[in-house]
């Protein structure tokens, strides 16, 4: 009888312990889980590993003084932070939009009224968002951005629901009401974010590591680049101009690498070559 008191307790505990979240030691957006109004991705360390590999650039030779003249006179030119914000985030909504079904057309934008005109007149949208309809496996959570859209309190890959199509249309209803902020005050908290991201991070080229990735991925505008990238039907990137603007302005080029690598890897889910 001395050894049952010792086994109940051992039943008991085990009982009575909380069930733990499979994905609680992946590689996240926020290992912490605490929310900032954007979807939680799981990463994947090797798609992360092979974009940085891919950043390397060629070392440029110095600039003569005419050069440089000439350098500092384009970037005056240049559309600003700000607007560049406005217009991928523009972009990104109307492809969402386009695959939702939403018909309703963003009217009026007093704040940005040339930059709408201009993104809404360079013609089509691209390709149609080709959505993983099957729940992947948890190993290639990663793969699939649009299975960790929140639905409710928990992701689509983990709700019994599993319809990230539904997700995605939440998703572009946000993104609707941050435009119409924009467009109406000029900026949002999500904006003001980026502008402190890049003056935290660009000093010492901190985006190009871990902890600016993930600080990238909890704003909008690059957290949508990542899911709207992904689904994109072919090319390799899946992104539009504006985003590689806005990409090569705050220099997150290791974004674009990371869908590039990213998509190579559904491709190869679609094929049965994983």
């Amino acid at each position: 009888m001395k050894f049952l008191i010792p086994l109940s307790i051992l039943v008991i505990g085990c009982a009575h312990r909380p069930s733990v979240d499979p994905l609680a030691h992946s590689w996240r957006v926020d290992p912490q889980g605490v929310s900032t109004g954007m979807p939680n991705y799981v990463l994947s360390p090797e798609l992360y590993d092979d974009a940085a590999a891919a950043i390397a650039a060629p070392v440029r030779a110095p600039a003569s003084d005419e050069d440089m003249a000439r350098e500092m006179e384009a970037a005056e030119k240049r559309p600003s932070l700000r607007r560049l914000y406005f217009r991928a985030l523009f972009q990104q909504w109307r492809d969402l939009a386009a695959h939702t079904g939403r018909d309703e057309a963003l009217k009026s934008c007093p704040q940005y009224h040339h930059d709408k005109l201009m993104v809404e007149e360079e013609g089509p949208r691209r390709g149609s968002l080709v959505v993983q309809a099957v729940k992947p496996a948890q190993a290639h959570l990663a793969f699939y951005p649009e299975w960790s859209l929140p639905a409710g309190s928990a992701t689509v890959w983990a709700s019994k629901a599993s319809d990230p199509r539904q997700a995605l249309k939440r998703h572009e209803s946000r993104l609707r009401r941050e435009l119409r902020t924009m467009c109406e005050e000029g900026a949002t908290d999500s904006y003001f974010r980026l502008e402190n991201m890049v003056t935290y991070f660009a000093a010492d080229d901190r985006l190009s590591r871990p902890d600016g990735f993930r600080a990238m991925l909890k704003i909008p505008v690059f957290s949508t680049m990542l899911l709207v990238g992904a689904v994109q039907e072919g090319g390799q990137g899946g992104l539009n101009g504006h985003d590689l603007r806005l990409l090569e302005k705050v220099k997150g080029l290791q974004l674009r690498n990371y869908i590039v690598e990213l998509k190579k890897k559904r491709e190869l889910a679609r094929t049965g070559a994983l």
